[in-house]
């Protein structure tokens, strides 16, 4: 359950020269330790939580132990198989089981989307629910036109986009060989444009607008919201492509094969060592006063906790108000639930429960809840639902089950304004009842994380599990850099290039930018 404790006394931790101190044992964080003391560098990652893998980890927040629950982190789809494969995942425990049909859309009408692994079977389940052969074969040009972005931006002579340093705008509309509308895509457009150019049913762009909010502070007609649908269609999961899927055990087990593999490499892991200061050339200080020394120091904190970690006179003033400036605002709420057993949907012909299941109020109705929260009003408008142990039962107990929702729309505003969880969670299970009319008959327990509870649990600031909004201007080179203007410290959160989600590049990409400037 990654609580590893500490290495060593902290006085011997702190008794000793280190080459790297990471702050922070968050999956980026363990992937950045594992290559660098693979290299051989003396790496000591400090925690300050009980537990490895900050927002993917496993913890057990139910009256039964036996639910084993990652509290913001579900499924698995850009986890980077260059990663999988250097890092030896596969051989620690990692295994993942993909979701078919990936996504499954329950519409008021009592017909559904369901998108399979099969394309054939996908288009036998749309031509039963009443849909035209012309809107699923623009349904599927239109997934065709994401899939040629991602080969563009992954692959080809010039390398993965994703690796290294990002690619400028220019680059980026060069390797697209100018297309305007991949352009527009990447940049610029609505989700709610981009699928409505494909197909004309109504029902299908209503269905699929949720893909491009996923953690947005944004509606469907919002520009850039194009981009967030293209962000979580870019993984290549088990060879499949853009799909994604669930981790046998959790995906908190993602975290924990990291871990192995960063000690046996030689990494020292510390949890319940919580930082109070980054003095860069230096070291960190900890919360109990002492100094740990390190050449170079990785933060796996957000840009908005490593700059408070910071002494004001160490930061460039204008890197320190990017820093500042650096929009995390989420909409988003947790729902955990510990079940009886697995509810029905109205519309399920048999798929229901083995997709992710997204629920929207529609293009109109979700933006309509997305300019509510603006006013600070939270205002359920897309809901996407997990059920794990529709695959692996080993997350529960015999005969029961888990449900894991992300859902949108929650301000934060702080725990005054804050709407109550018990509040956000009958808004939650307002709209799956919708269509799952025994929802309620089926929950023993629940577990609500609204923005403040993921800030304060995990330690993302305003509760932004991207560590950041990812829409186009936050983006690529709008993503922040593993290099920082300041001398000895590197970024690897999620907040940097390539984004936010269980990826690991993240990491990978500030190991080698340390390894690439301490060479020698």
């Amino acid at each position: 359950m990654g609580k590893v404790g500490l290495p060593a006394p902290v006085s011997e931790l702190a008794a000793r020269d280190w080459d790297v101190v990471v702050v922070g044992g968050g999956h980026n964080g363990l992937t950045a330790s594992a290559y660098l003391a693979r290299a051989g560098h003396s790496v000591l990652v400090c925690e300050r939580r009980e537990r490895l893998g900050g927002a993917c980890t496993l913890e057990q927040p139910f009256s039964d132990p036996r639910y084993l629950v990652s509290p913001c982190a579900y499924v698995v789809g850009l986890l980077d198989e260059l990663v999988v494969r250097e890092l030896g995942l596969e051989s620690r425990g990692y295994e993942a089981v993909p979701a078919d049909p990936n996504l499954w859309c329950p519409l008021p009408d009592g017909s559904s989307v369901a998108l399979f692994l099969d394309r054939n079977r996908t288009a036998s389940h749309l031509r039963a629910q009443g849909f035209g052969d012309r809107d699923i074969e623009g349904l599927f040009a239109c997934e065709d036109m994401f899939d040629r972005l991602r080969r563009r931006l992954r692959g080809g002579p010039r390398g993965d986009s994703w690796v290294g340093p990002s690619p400028t705008r220019s680059e980026l509309e060069s390797r697209l060989d100018g297309d305007p509308e991949l352009v527009s895509v990447l940049f610029e457009e609505s989700i709610a444009t981009t699928v409505a150019r494909y197909v004309s049913d109504r029902r299908i762009v209503d269905a699929l607008c949720g893909q491009g909010v996923i953690g947005t502070w944004a509606g469907p007609l919002d520009p850039g919201t194009a981009q967030i649908k293209l962000m979580h269609h870019q993984g290549d999961l088990l060879g499949l492509g853009p799909v994604w899927g669930y981790v046998r055990g959790g995906i908190g087990r993602v975290s924990f094969a990291l871990a192995e593999a960063a000690t046996e490499a030689g990494a020292k892991l510390a949890c319940g060592l919580p930082v109070a200061r980054i003095l860069p050339g230096e070291g960190v200080e900890l919360e109990s006063g002492e100094l740990v020394r390190a050449r170079t120091v990785v933060s796996n904190a957000d840009p908005k906790r490593t700059l408070e970690m910071l002494l004001p006179d160490a930061v460039p003033a204008e890197y320190a108000k990017r820093l500042r400036d650096w929009d995390v605002r989420s909409p988003v709420v947790k729902l955990n639930a510990a079940l009886r057993r697995l509810p029905s949907f109205s519309a399920d012909e048999g798929s229901a429960h083995r997709g992710m299941v997204s629920i929207t109020r529609g293009v109109e109705g979700t933006q309509r809840a997305f300019e509510a929260a603006k006013r600070g009003e939270p205002a359920i408008g897309f809901a996407e639902l997990y059920f794990q142990t529709a695959y692996d039962g080993s997350v529960a107990p015999p005969d029961r089950h888990l449900m894991s929702v992300f859902a949108q729309y929650a301000p934060y505003e702080g725990p005054e304004q804050s709407p109550a969880n018990d509040r956000l969670a009958a808004l939650i299970l307002e709209l799956v009842g919708e269509h799952s009319p025994d929802v309620m008959d089926c929950i023993e327990e629940t577990e609500v994380l609204a923005p403040r509870d993921i800030e304060a649990r995990i330690g993302l600031t305003g509760g932004h599990i991207f560590q950041g909004q990812a829409l186009p201007d936050q983006m690529w080179d709008g993503r922040l850099h593993s290099r920082t203007p300041v001398p000895g410290l590197y970024l690897c959160g999620a907040a940097t290039h390539p984004g936010g989600s269980v990826i690991a590049l993240n990491g990978r990409n500030a190991a080698y930018a340390v390894l690439e400037d301490t060479r020698g």
